[in-house]
């Protein structure tokens, strides 16, 4: 009887070990080893989530990579950068970076400098100039050269380019599929005021510029990225989704990709491990046991 009891707690156990390396789901990447950096790493603000607001400060004693685990549907708190590029005296040729690796790959995000903002896009236009033609083109704005020349002096002339240079991090993934890497941003589900406010009273031949801002619009910050010691990219987004937090300046969530390389592959966890060694172990037993009895 203790035999067969033995016997059948082996198998049992055998038999959930095996359960748990065949049904183990296939978990999309996330960010590793995060760490802080740049011109100046102190300036970042971390925000816990208690599923219904954000909140910084002594409260959020949440961990970078438990901040961070969130997704589209569940952003979750979040990781700004650059968190006092809207204030006077603000250093603009500064930045902050938060940085890690994904799939085995190194990432670097990065709040925006003023010499960002002037890159060469590669087709004439700096980044500012490419970053307002699509805000404007998402939202079916039309608009002459020459307001449109307007409307860049005033965006630089009431610190436009630092409302929209300090990215807020809500989450980092990867497709394990197909490599893509995922990057979510808080930011304002209509962010029309914050636009406006970006134009300031400037009126141009007796129009308000603010005016050509529409009532409802979708615009992200902007975060510089650095994958696998590629290329700088320039990511931002214009449709977001409702982040399910009650805090105006940041319900909404804007994902923002990038192609990545299929992420290396793990090596078991090590219950995953013992779990193997066990039934090889078995296995090798009943081999020996059959061998004796012929």
């Amino acid at each position: 009887m203790t035999k067969l009891f033995q016997k059948l707690s082996i198998t049992t156990s055998l038999a959930v070990s095996i359960a748990a390396i065949g049904s183990a789901p296939a978990l999309a990447g996330t960010l590793m080893n995060p760490l802080f950096g740049g011109t100046d790493a102190s300036e970042y603000s971390r925000y816990c989530s208690n599923g219904t607001s954000t909140f910084a400060g002594s409260n959020c004693t949440d961990s970078l990579e438990t901040i961070l685990s969130g997704n589209s549907t569940t952003p979750g708190g979040h990781i700004e950068l650059a968190k006092s590029s809207e204030q006077v005296g603000f250093d603009f040729t500064k930045n902050t970076t938060l940085t890690g690796t994904i799939g085995g790959q190194e990432i670097v995000m990065s709040s925006l400098t003023e010499s960002d903002w002037l890159t060469d896009m590669g087709n004439g236009k700096t980044l500012l100039s490419q970053w307002l033609d699509d805000v404007f083109l998402s939202h079916n704005v039309s608009m002459t050269p020459f307001m449109k020349s307007a409307v860049e002096n005033a965006f630089i002339a009431n610190g436009g380019r630092q409302r929209f240079s300090d990215p807020k991090i809500s989450y980092v993934n990867q497709d394990d599929t197909t490599g893509e890497i995922s990057i979510g941003l808080a930011g304002h589900f209509n962010a029309s005021e914050t636009l406006k406010a970006a134009l300031g009273d400037t009126t141009i031949q007796g129009f308000k510029l603010a005016d050509f801002i529409p009532s409802q619009v979708q615009a992200s910050e902007l975060v510089k990225v650095i994958y696998n010691n590629g290329p700088v990219q320039y990511l931002y987004s214009f449709v977001a989704t409702q982040a399910g937090t009650q805090d105006s300046a940041r319900n909404g969530n804007y994902q923002v990709s990038l192609a990545g390389n299929l992420p290396v592959t793990s090596v078991p966890e090590p219950s995953t491990m013992l779990g193997l060694m066990a039934i090889s172990g078995l296995v090798a037993v009943q081999k020996r046991k059959s061998a004796t009895k012929a």
